[in-house]
């Protein structure tokens, strides 16, 4: 049995989660808070005590110090002589002992140390017994590990760092029922037999789950082993990704109180349950209107699942007619309304103008507050030029304009096949510069998109190549992430690919 057991070189009283956080438009400034600190005084007072000479003949200078609450404070290594005696620490209530060079953390009260002594010539000695009984039954083989201490009163037994396993339970550290001894503290030797034992705590699940949450992406659920009264550090806002929404703290389930993110945590004699407090987002929504200039892009303030009314359009094309705004699949009409749905992590929420060449098209547009889906169809005659866009909804309002146009030349040319599927920019490798080009692309298809006016714009190949995300046919922000998650290890191969 021996391999199951732990011999550790740093102890947590609590289950360790790993997070990563980050923060954002932190302010900062002066603390102006008064601190409250606590005085660290070393007492030489007793008779006969002096402190002996360094190397160099100096004699070092303890000094008192005042600090704040579990602050650090390191004891003295220094040497002190009194007649009779051998110097072997210092303590604070003649219970737990500590070396020179030791860390003491600052209790929340002033406090008073004074040295260990050691009588010399003390041949009485003091047992410390480490005892490993589980469930009624003594381990002979765990107790080899920890043979027991003969000691004289006034020197210091140094606590072992062994964690055995047992069913259910987590250890920390010993106990002799009244203290509790952590590893690699000190035990002062007293004028009787100590005996110790393991400082068992029952384990309870941890669990972190999304709730009744939608547009989740990943994990929905996560479970810790904690022991009972150990202090934890509740995970961040990054613990769950849900589209259009971020986490502002927990919600336990057990005592129905709120927490923040990574507030410390009690844990009790019982399984907890967390939930997200979920935040909607506000997004900038961006309306490009695709021109040459920036200043003719709009902007509305909206959070998740709230309504904002599609803008007109004030800018103006020479040589075209504005058609609408494009989400995703979806055009939009000035006046429609749009529930904001959330975006992946990471990204926005956008339209783009659409431009007819000319000015003598039919426009036909059906639209409602609530949209389920859209078709589009283009006919091109000897005389006129008809687009019609027709939405699908339960009620529906519906405008048609009918002008004419010149004649246009058509040209037909052999259609493109993919080469590479997740290669966007057609340059014989899949990474992150494809899907940065599908996401410029959809956000500003004059400058990126097939045949647009930047030398770095998609081909048509490269159009073909970036439809990886089967879920949602054609060019869309899916297939940049998609891209993403194959970059990242989590899609093994594309479609076809």
């Amino acid at each position: 049995m021996k391999q199951l057991i732990k011999k550790i070189t740093a102890f947590s009283a609590s289950a360790v989660i790993a997070v990563c956080s980050s923060a954002g438009n932190a302010a900062i400034g002066a603390d102006t808070t008064e601190k409250t600190t606590y005085k660290v005084h070393f007492d030489l007072s007793e008779e006969g005590v002096t402190i002996v000479p360094d190397s160099d003949g100096n004699v070092p200078e303890i000094k008192d110090v005042e600090k704040e609450y579990n602050a650090a404070v390191f004891m003295p290594s220094v040497e002190l002589k009194r007649e009779g005696y051998y110097f072997t620490g210092w303590t604070a209530d003649n219970i737990y002992g500590y070396k020179g060079g030791m860390v003491y953390r600052v209790p929340d009260h002033d406090v008073t140390l004074t040295p260990v002594w050691n009588k010399k010539g003390d041949s009485d000695l003091h047992t410390v017994k480490f005892s490993v009984e589980i469930d009624g039954k003594v381990n002979e083989e765990y107790e080899k590990l920890v043979p027991a201490e003969k000691r004289p009163s006034g020197t210091l037994v140094e606590i072992p760092m062994y964690a055995f396993p047992r069913d259910g339970y987590k250890q920390y550290g010993w106990t002799d029922g009244t203290n509790i001894f952590k590893g690699q503290e000190y035990i002062i030797i007293q004028d009787e037999d100590i005996t110790l034992t393991p400082n068992w705590y029952k384990k309870y699940l941890l669990t972190y789950t999304v709730g009744d949450a939608d547009r989740i992406n990943g994990a929905t659920k996560q479970e810790y082993e904690v022991m009972e009264t150990g202090e934890v550090e509740l995970q961040n806002s990054s613990r769950f990704s849900r589209n259009g929404f971020e986490i502002i703290g927990w919600h336990c389930e057990n005592d129905g109180k709120d927490y923040k993110c990574n507030q410390k945590f009690v844990m009790p004699s019982s399984d907890v349950v967390m939930t997200p407090i979920w935040f909607a987002i506000n997004y900038n929504v961006v309306f490009f209107a695709n021109t040459k200039s920036d200043a003719d892009d709009l902007r509305i303030r909206g959070k998740t699942d709230t309504a904002i009314t599609i803008p007109e359009c004030t800018a103006v094309m020479e040589g075209y007619t504005f058609g609408g705004w494009q989400y995703k699949d979806t055009v939009f009409q000035p006046g429609d309304e749009f529930i904001i749905p959330g975006a992946e992590p990471g990204l926005g929420i956008s339209f783009n103008a659409i431009w007819i060449e000319g000015s003598g098209e039919q426009i036909t547009t059906t639209t409602t507050s609530s949209i389920t889906t859209t078709s589009a169809t283009t006919t091109t005659t000897s005389a006129t030029s008809s687009i019609t866009s027709t939405t699908s909804a339960t009620e529906t309002t519906s405008t048609t304009t009918t002008v004419t146009e010149p004649i246009t030349t058509t040209t037909t040319s052999t259609e493109p096949e993919a080469t590479m599927l997740g290669d966007a920019n057609c340059d014989g490798a899949i990474d992150m510069a494809d899907a940065v080009l599908i996401m410029q692309a959809l956000a500003n298809p004059n400058k990126y998109g097939v045949n647009g006016t930047s030398p770095n714009c998609m081909t048509a190949t490269g159009k073909l190549n970036a439809d990886v995300d089967l879920e949602s046919p054609g060019l869309t922000t899916g297939d940049a992430l998609v891209i993403q998650l194959y970059l990242l290890g989590r899609v093994e191969k594309f479609p076809l690919y």
